[in-house]
């Protein structure tokens, strides 16, 4: 459909615009012509109107010929060819229209066909050139509004498959890290290593449950991490203890699911397991004004330490990056007794 008739707006202005342009016939008929007001008026304004579905002809010729695609002199050609056309035929209905008026016993004055003539084919094909202009103004418009909208669309594809990627590397991740802490346990407790192959099941359903959810709440977040330490525990006893405090107006906040589970990986493979008498891990959320924080702390021996590849971290920060840009953030604070890693997000939230 014609942009402007699919437009209410823009068919209201267009109509506005050739009702001006009538005026100005009248004006200019007056002026020129001398024929009197009300007689000018009654043959410039609805020869303006009469124009208005004429001059939409001059999409077409800019959907025939749009500049992205054909050259710019052949393009004016054209557009001035079609622009004598239109006025032509707009001159032959004001030439009649006059004639009607005139046979009415409006007093048109003696004006010659010849002046009539050529006022109304120069104001046609100004009028039709200016039209030519709005429509490729328009077309270019709409060209950049949908090359806008296709870029956006990439990005979000892009971004939906690079989330879909880094799910699928957290997945191998835990589960490598799990797996490993249930072999260490098979030939020393096999009770113990039955129970935490229990324990592990019972997350797998919860986490998997998750599906491609985009975002959980903070409570729930915080209690699948709480599920990860629990089967830690199995393997590390009074070694491992872990204090979580989630403040009541963060618990509804929106994050993405399993954001936290690197974490606790690296502060039970990295903290608890290099120290002989272990510590505490510390998973706390809060609000802070427009900002979800979220703490993760355990202890670590600075002298025999494990060094990391820096894949759980690189996880985190890549997840974040995708899911909310530069607005979100990682802040590594290695003390010589413990070690933390502050996320802050967006608020979102989910209820």
């Amino acid at each position: 459909m014609h942009p402007i008739l699919a437009d209410s707006l823009r068919l209201r202005l267009t109509l506005l615009a050739w009702t001006l342009v009538g005026a100005m016939l009248g004006l200019l008929v007056r002026a020129l012509l001398g024929t009197a007001w009300l007689p000018a008026m009654l043959f410039g304004l609805p020869l303006g109107l009469v124009a208005a579905p004429i001059s939409l002809s001059a999409w077409y010729v800019c959907r025939a010929m749009p500049l992205t695609r054909v050259d710019a002199a052949r393009a004016a050609v054209t557009a001035l060819l079609a622009a004598v056309v239109t006025s032509s035929l707009w001159a032959g209905l004001g030439r009649a229209w006059w004639a009607a008026l005139d046979a009415l016993d409006f007093d048109m004055g003696e004006a010659a066909t010849g002046p009539l003539i050529v006022l109304l084919v120069g104001l046609g094909a100004l009028a039709y050139l200016v039209s030519v202009t709005v429509h490729y103004m328009l077309q270019a418009f709409e060209d950049s509004a949908a090359a806008a909208r296709r870029a956006l669309e990439s990005q979000v594809a892009q971004r939906d498959a690079e989330l879909r990627a880094l799910r699928a590397q957290v997945d191998p991740h835990f589960l490598f890290n799990s797996l490993n802490s249930i072999s260490g346990l098979i030939g020393a407790d096999p009770d113990r290593a039955r129970l935490m192959c229990q324990l592990l099941g019972d997350f797998l359903r919860d986490s998997l449950s998750l599906g491609s959810v985009a975002r959980i709440p903070l409570g729930r977040e915080v209690a699948l991490a709480t599920q990860y330490l629990r089967i830690e525990q199995i393997r590390f006893g009074q070694r491992l203890q872990v204090e979580v405090v989630v403040a009541p107006e963060a618990e509804a906040l929106a994050v993405p699911p399993l954001i936290l589970q690197p974490l606790v990986e690296n502060a039970v493979r990295h903290g608890i397991a290099t120290r002989v008498e272990g510590g505490v891990i510390g998973v706390t959320g809060s609000r802070a004004g427009a900002r979800t924080v979220v703490v993760v702390t355990n202890p670590r021996d600075p002298d025999g330490g494990r060094h990391g590849t820096g894949f759980g971290l690189d996880i985190v920060r890549r997840r974040l990056a995708r899911s909310f840009g530069e607005t979100a953030a990682v802040a590594i604070e290695p003390g010589p007794e413990a070690f933390r890693v502050t996320v802050t997000m967006p608020v979102e939230d989910t209820t």
